[in-house]
Order: structure tokens, then C-alpha cells, then sequence
């Protein structure tokens, strides 16, 4: 290991250089604070020990320094003081340093403590290594959670969607999807599972392979004596699709991953849907000529009552309408000085935008909610399905 000693004093400096040496260490050393970082930055230097007072900036000048720098790895500071009062102590603390020695230097006394900030150097090298393959795995997951939406300015049926995703973290709680059910049915919905995070994802992802018409899971959904390729899932009201859910995933003591969800079943026949909302943000019905309105009938989120029932609202579409689906996410997004989006701000804005096309429409949306927020690093996940009939 290197081991850089920052020490004004020429004798002081050349015992310590030394001792080190004679230790087995690759030794470093200079008389100022600027050396120091200089050698730091160029070597990338993980262990210092540095003397308190020095002319032309000081140890716990130097500590500051270092922690300023923000370094991609970790450095180890020892400080040399004759200093022994408490006060000293916390300042030197305080300015980022790990250890102290007290002078004289007791050889045996250094290399001891030399060997414990060796064995936190090495603990932090396996958590970079751990943490790398976290890194690695959580952008593998997210990833993979992404596959599962459906394509960009994709058309089934006729009817045209687009969305917007933009997670809070690598991995989201949000998911949706639109897919056809049988020639003249299309399902859709976009749910939000409560929390963050990779047990939010988890439930997330095993909700969207459970409403997938393609997998073997989706027959959950209705009852045993249906398969899959009978396509009598596309039969099913919403409502009943949800209440199944809601049997399914229960909160207890291990698992408070309820979600919210609004789930819809088109009839390109009869140009109608079926659809329910099941504490989700109300869905926003654009009709061409008219004032955006919010579906406002609403129930529980799954998971919270075993015996909870489910409702679904029947609505009429014609050709040019839209239907915005969309989660909290963007209602709540908030400026920095903690004013909410908000529910008309969105609706006003899918009556100003409807003259362009959806891809423009989900860009200047984002825009505006990153413009409103001030950043991107949203506090929650960001989610938003557009249909255009």
C-alpha cells in the first residue's frame, strides 16, 4: 500500500519515511498542503498522515481538502498533534480526519494504527466492488422493466398510444401497458405500486406478467375452467379484472406493497370502454371539441380491503379522441419551493396541446414538468399513457 506523510519537519519526516519503508509500504512524502493534494489527485493516494501544524496550511486544513474533492475513492487521514485537549480532537474530526497519534510518535503505536485503517480501506474496496455489481444488476433490472412497456407510437386496432416513463430511481413502482385481447378487444392499464424501489419493481414486474394476455399467468385472472388461448379474458368486465387482483394481492405484516391501478377494456366494435380506477389519479377524456374531463368515478387500491368492490364507468369514444392515463407522480411533481403540479395545471394542458401530435405532446410534457420541477431527479416515479382513437 502507499502512504503518503506530509511533515514540515526534515528529521521527523525522514524517521517516519523510514519506519514505513522498513514496514513493507510504498512511501511518499512532502513538507506542504499543496504537494499533498497534487500527489493525491495524480496517484490517487487512499492513505494519509499528515502533522497538525504546518507553516502554509495546516492539517485539518488539509482534511478539508481532501473531503472537498470528493474523490471516486476513499482516503484515509491520520492526523500527528501534540494537541490533547477534547476540543482539538472534534475540530480535527470535524475537518474529515479518521485517526490520531500523539507526539512523540510511538513506532509501535503507528503501525497499529496504520494496520486499522488498512483493514477500513480494503472493507471499502469490497463494498465498491459490491456496490459495482449492484450498479450493474439494477441496470440490467431496469433494463429488462423497460422491455416490458409497450412500443413507442405503437397502433393496435387502429387506436394509437404513446407515454411517458420516467422513474424516480433506476427501478420504478409504475408500469403500463396496451395490448390486443382478441379482434375486436384491447386491454390496457397503468398501475403504481406503493413505495420505491426494487421491491416496488418486483411487484410491479410480477403485475405486469399476470396481465399479460401472452403468459400463462394471466389466467389468474378469470377462473380455472378458462384458458388463455379461449381469449375469454377479453370478455371480462374491468371491474372484475381488478376485483381478481385485489383477491390476489392482500397487505399483511410481510408485504405492504399495495398499488393503485386503472385497468380498461376497448371494444373497437361498439367504439367503447370499460374501464376502472382503483385509487388511481382520475383519467383525462379529451373529446375532439370539447373541454378535457376527468373520469371521476374512483375505488379503493388493491390490496387494502380483502372485500373490497370494484366498479368500472362505460365511455363512448369517437375518432380523434384522447384519453390520458397518468400517475401521482406528475400531479404531485413539485417546484422547490414545494407547490404541487397539480390536477387542473395537467388538464389545461392536454386542452392546449391537443392540436399537436401525441410524440410532441409527451415531449413538451416532460419538459414542463422538468422546468416546474427544476431538475430532473423527480421525488416519485412518472408514468403516462396516452390512447388516441
Amino acid at each position: 500500500m502507499r502512504i503518503l506523510i506530509v511533515e514540515d519537519n526534515q528529521l521527523a519526516r525522514l524517521m517516519m519515511v523510514r519506519s514505513l519503508q522498513k514496514w513493507g509500504y510504498d512511501v511518499l512524502s512532502v513538507d506542504n498542503i499543496n504537494s499533498a493534494i497534487t500527489l493525491i489527485i495524480d496517484d490517487k493516494i487512499q492513505f494519509v498522515i499528515t502533522d497538525w501544524l504546518m507553516p502554509g496550511g495546516n492539517g485539518t486544513e488539509l482534511c478539508e481538502q481532501i473531503r472537498a474533492l470528493n474523490l471516486p475513492f476513499y482516503t484515509y487521514i491520520i492526523l500527528v498533534t501534540a494537541l490533547v485537549d477534547t476540543e482539538s480532537t472534534v475540530q480535527g474530526m470535524e475537518a474529515g480526519a479518521d485517526d490520531f497519534i500523539r507526539k512523540p510518535v510511538q513506532l509501535d503505536e503507528l503501525h497499529a494504527r496504520i494496520k486499522a485503517g488498512e483493514r477500513i480501506l480494503n472493507l471499502e474496496k469490497k463494498l465498491q466492488e459490491i456496490n459495482k455489481i449492484i450498479k450493474h444488476d439494477l441496470a440490467m433490472a431496469a433494463a429488462m422493466q423497460r422491455s416490458l412497456l409497450p412500443g413507442k407510437a405503437s397502433t393496435v386496432q387502429g387506436i394509437v398510444i404513446d407515454w411517458l416513463f420516467l422513474p424516480s430511481t433506476q427501478l420504478s413502482g409504475d408500469i403500463f401497458n396496451f395490448f390486443p385481447l382478441d379482434e375486436h378487444h384491447i386491454g390496457f392499464y397503468i398501475l403504481d405500486v406503493a413505495g420505491h424501489g426494487i421491491a416496488s419493481a418486483m411487484q410491479s414486474f410480477t403485475l405486469s406478467r399476470i396481465l399479460s394476455p401472452d403468459t400463462c399467468y394471466s389466467n389468474q385472472l378469470s377462473n380455472n375452467s378458462l384458458s388463455v388461448s379461449d381469449h375469454r379474458i377479453a370478455k371480462m368486465t374491468a371491474s372484475s379484472v381488478v376485483t381478481n387482483l385485489n383477491k390476489q394481492f392482500q397487505t399483511d405484516a410481510d408485504n405492504i406493497l399495495y398499488f393503485t391501478i386503472t385497468y380498461g377494456v376497448i371494444d373497437t366494435q361498439d367504439n367503447t370502454i370499460d374501464l376502472c380506477q382503483a385509487g388511481h389519479p382520475h383519467s383525462l377524456h379529451l373529446k375532439q371539441g370539447n373541454p378535457a374531463v376527468f373520469i371521476a368515478n374512483s375505488n379503493l387500491p388493491v390490496g387494502v380491503m380483502p372485500d373490497a368492490s370494484y366498479g368500472s364507468v362505460p365511455l363512448k369514444y369517437d375518432s380523434g379522441d384522447r384519453l390520458f392515463l397518468y400517475s401521482d407522480g406528475i400531479t404531485e411533481c413539485e417546484t422547490p419551493a414545494g407547490e404541487m403540479f397539480g390536477s387542473e395545471r395537467l388538464r389545461l394542458f392536454v386542452e392546449e396541446t391537443r392540436h399537436l401530435e401525441m410524440s410532441k405532446v409527451v415531449h413538451q410534457l416532460d419538459q414542463r414538468i422538468s422546468d416546474w420541477h427544476g431538475a430532473n431527479d423527480f421525488d416519485d416515479d412518472i408514468s403516462l399513457l396516452i390512447l388516441e382513437f
